[in-house]
């Protein structure tokens, strides 16, 4: 066989990892927006995507180690996508750079994020959706440098914790709003402290 050969056949591989991936995690995304991620088992997950177990396993170890790859996932599109802003905005601080992009993606997935925000079956998923950003702002804080108020952990804990209130109130019955409005209204609570 010819190392041409080979590159096609590892494409075709990566083709169909990439493929198996996406489908458990769509399984796992409308199983919890149907049951919450608590009463979900890895078999259900599997069933859902058409795989067996045994691909399931051969990818991932369970279903927080799924849930796990989907946020790291997420946390670069974060970092890496955000959009652009109008000119007559002020420069954003990079410990709020997420918020945006993290708004629009909240209300791409809506029914996903009402499912479990602020109800038991969704509390693990929205710890860790939490840790993650919270980790995220940190990063960002650290990097700038200059903050008057210590520790840094206690300011991203509340930036994050501040945020998933606003966003789960946005999806709440708020949605009148677009995803600059509140974006704009978050960056305006926190900007003048962060730029002390």
């Amino acid at each position: 066989m010819c190392p041409t050969d080979d590159r096609h056949h590892l494409r075709k591989a990566d083709r169909r990892v990439e493929k198996t991936k996406r489908a458990l995690f769509e399984a796992l995304v409308e199983l919890m927006v149907e049951k919450g991620y608590e009463a979900i088992s890895v078999a259900d997950v599997a069933e859902r995507a058409n795989v067996g177990r045994s691909t399931f396993y051969a990818h991932y170890a369970d279903k927080e180690d799924l849930l796990q790859e989907s946020l790291q996932g997420l946390r670069h599109h974060l970092t890496s996508a955000t959009p652009p802003r109008q000119k007559a905005h002020a420069p954003v601080h990079p410990a709020l750079a997420f918020s945006l992009p993290m708004l629009l993606h909240v209300q791409e997935v809506r029914a996903l994020f009402c499912a479990l925000a602020g109800k038991q079956q969704g509390a693990p998923v929205h710890t860790q959706l939490h840790l993650m950003l919270a980790d995220l702002v940190r990063e960002a804080l650290e990097v700038e440098g200059v903050i008057t108020v210590q520790p840094t952990v206690l300011v991203a804990e509340a930036i994050v914790g501040a945020f998933l209130s606003i966003a789960t109130w946005w999806m709440n019955g708020h949605d009148e709003l677009t995803a600059e409005e509140v974006d704009g209204a978050f960056r305006a609570l926190f900007t003048p402290a962060l730029s002390r």
